[in-house]
């Protein structure tokens, strides 16, 4: 059993790397859908929008989603990248800005990572690899 999960797993890291990544790509300053690139998806668990292969952006391998004061506007913007961006945040003020802005660069490298809070995307990994570790050790001891 062990020896099945093990293959299963290696095949699954070698098909989801040749396929590539997908990730939310959204804009809140597109006036065509507005209101589907929020800071958080309104439902969460199923957001209005759908991921997108990433294949046309050359070497792409992390989710990117930037929340706050960017390109003249505040809001949220996420997009694919072949460059991790890191994970901060920084008060950002522009010429003519009363006020700091906070502005925070969240990446991640997982299909549709860039949607829900990171919190939750931690939740499920904990949660699939206990699955994981109990099915194989049920397996030795049967």
């Amino acid at each position: 059993m062990l020896k099945v999960v093990l293959q299963s797993v290696i095949v699954y890291a070698i098909l989801s790397t040749a396929l590539g990544i997908n990730c939310y790509v959204c804009d809140t300053s597109d006036t065509t859908t507005p209101f589907q690139c929020g800071e958080w998806f309104e439902r969460f668990d199923r957001p209005d929008i759908q991921t997108q292969n990433c294949s046309n952006v050359h070497d792409a391998k992390f989710c990117i989603k930037h929340v706050g004061r960017f390109e003249g506007g505040i809001g949220a913007k996420r997009f694919c990248s072949s460059k991790d961006l890191g994970n901060y945040c920084d008060y950002v003020r522009n010429k003519g800005d009363r006020m700091d802005y906070r502005s925070c660069i969240y990446t991640c490298n997982t299909d549709g990572c860039n949607g829900a809070d990171n919190s939750l995307r931690t939740i499920t990994t904990v949660q699939l690899l206990f699955v994981i570790v109990v099915t194989s050790l049920w397996s030795l001891c049967l």
